[in-house]
């Protein structure tokens, strides 16, 4: 009876596990939502003004629609390059968590997109620790960061790992 019952359990968790959290429609409905704002500069989604740490470098907005399952996200309108909104997601003190709900996501955002990206994935270590960036593309030739119509970062901050996912707009 007791490995039927850890059998079970171990099956419920391997579940709860394994399924994408992003794969829902709201998700879908709200990231292309924002895809579509971002070719317009972010004129529909973007929120009041908030202090920014770097006033004479940026702007930043509150974001009025908040993607499901982030904790935060912002509008930034840097002095000079293109808008973005950004989502940061819950950390985790287990690394691997964090990757597997970056996998989710760009699971979910390829299915959103309903285009071909393309990644580029880069790892630095910053004070003994990965930082890892993937950049997704539209064209399989690009190769500049800054051309980039996604990114999702991953990284190391007081104990946890963290997870963000930019959206990369025009200037309107």
């Amino acid at each position: 009876m007791k490995r039927v019952l850890l059998f079970l359990i171990l099956f419920v968790i391997s579940k709860v596990y394994g399924q994408n959290e992003f794969a829902v429609s709201s998700f879908y409905t709200d990231i292309k939502k924002l895809i579509a704002d971002a070719q317009t500069g972010f004129v529909t989604y973007k929120g009041a003004h908030q202090k920014s740490e770097f006033e004479e470098l940026s702007a930043e907005y509150k974001v009025k629609l908040m993607l499901p399952l982030a904790d935060s996200g912002k509008i930034v309108v840097p002095v000079t390059g293109n808008p973005y909104a950004i989502f940061y997601f819950q950390p985790d003190k287990v690394r691997l968590k964090v990757d597997q709900r970056a996998v989710n996501l760009r699971d979910a955002l390829l299915t959103a997109f309903d285009q071909p990206l393309y990644a580029r994935s880069e790892t630095l270590i910053v004070n003994n620790h990965p930082l890892t960036n993937t950049y997704y593309f539209t064209g399989p030739d690009e190769t500049r960061t800054s051309r980039a119509t996604f990114r999702i970062s991953i990284y190391y901050n007081v104990d946890r790992y963290y997870l963000s996912f930019e959206i990369r707009g025009k200037r309107s």
